[in-house]
């Protein structure tokens, strides 16, 4: 049964946030709540696990003159960062509304908080946390985040090794028990060639806990594919109703036809991930059988004759001939003679030879 505490280390079925950001913010706070439940059936109707918001207060967050961020320029958006963020805070009395929704429409609700005000807002409401990429040195928030008991994941981006090691270990001092991490590259939208997703691997060898992508390029295929190859369990990516509307967050974002087709091919790259053991898989035992070379007969051959490679026995493919020994066997039996009359094509088995 997948509960809270497995869903994020299973790579038969990825955990899948869609990224809702600011996308739900629309003007009046009618508009607003209905933009995001929008967001909200759009995401389970795709397939997501979980949908994310944001929490947070401008005044919490950067300081008052912080001034104009470039990366905002692709959106249109001319303000300050802290005109932007005191126009997408989410009213915390949004956050119940929006928790029954998910529940309702059967998919997990989720909102990062961006100080321990935002987390003791979100915490009623949510059963796994999420850190932003620029909150992994906010330590009053992950030591606070770390005594709910909650699954916490972190984003990664613009992040050093000493740093995300600091952050893991200051979870787990302060009680966290199930921590994750995402690589993330801090770039909206994010070159391909920026992911740098081979790290992977390595964060999974290092810290020993469920690895995964946050992802901000545009193509809703190639790096989630990418990361599930290199072993992540988790997927987070940016959508929107319409990436052509007005806000910081549209532009990058994948429209529902695209998250849709990222959600079905993740779910299609999760049946190829097997046991991790190489066997013989049942869908080749017929192949098996008919094609791999085996020790057969190529010439009627009596009792007593005896048994000469390239004469009258050759390693084959056997097709619907009686299967002889393995090919690596064909040693132990040249030489000996036949304990039996067997017929051209069929297979030598080391039964068949006399000691």
């Amino acid at each position: 049964m997948r509960t809270v505490k497995t869903i994020l280390n299973d790579p038969r079925r990825i955990f899948i946030i869609a990224e809702a950001g600011s996308n739900w913010k629309v003007g009046s706070y009618k508009d607003d709540l209905r933009r995001a439940e929008k967001l909200i059936k759009v995401a389970a109707e795709c397939g997501a696990d979980a949908i994310k918001f944001q929490t947070y207060n401008a005044r919490g967050v950067y300081v008052s003159n912080a001034g104009k961020s470039k990366y905002l320029s692709k959106s249109r958006i001319t303000k300050t960062i802290t005109e932007i963020f005191d126009e997408y805070a989410m009213p915390y009395k949004m956050l119940k509304i929006l928790s029954s929704y998910c529940r309702k429409q059967n998919i997990l609700f989720m909102s990062t908080p961006f100080s321990i005000r935002d987390a003791r807002a979100v915490d009623k409401y949510v059963s796994i946390h999420k850190i932003a990429s620029y909150e992994i040195n906010h330590i009053p928030l992950l030591k606070f985040l770390a005594k709910t008991k909650k699954p916490i994941i972190i984003s990664s981006g613009a992040s050093t090794n000493k740093e995300i090691e600091f952050a893991i270990k200051t979870l787990k001092k302060n009680g966290a028990k199930q921590i994750a991490l995402l690589q993330c590259t801090a770039k909206y939208p994010a070159p391909l060639e920026s992911m740098n997703l081979s790290v992977i691997p390595k964060f999974k060898k290092k810290y020993s806990i469920p690895v995964g992508l946050s992802d901000h390029s545009i193509d809703p295929l190639v790096a989630p594919l990418t990361a599930i190859g290199f072993g992540a369990t988790i997927l987070e990516k940016h959508f929107t109703v319409d990436k052509h509307l007005d806000g910081p967050d549209h532009f990058f974002a994948l429209e529902p036809t695209e998250l849709k087709n990222m959600i079905r091919s993740v779910r299609a790259a999760e049946k190829t991930v097997g046991s991790g053991e190489k066997k013989i898989l049942p869908d080749e035992t017929e192949l098996r059988r008919f094609a791999v070379r085996s020790v057969q007969a190529t010439m009627p051959i009596h009792k007593g004759d005896v048994f000469r490679l390239g004469q009258n026995m050759e390693i084959l493919r056997p097709g619907n001939q009686k299967r002889g020994a393995e090919a690596r066997f064909v040693l132990s039996i040249e030489g000996k003679k036949s304990r039996r009359n067997i017929r051209n094509g069929e297979g030598i088995t080391l039964r068949d030879c006399v000691s």
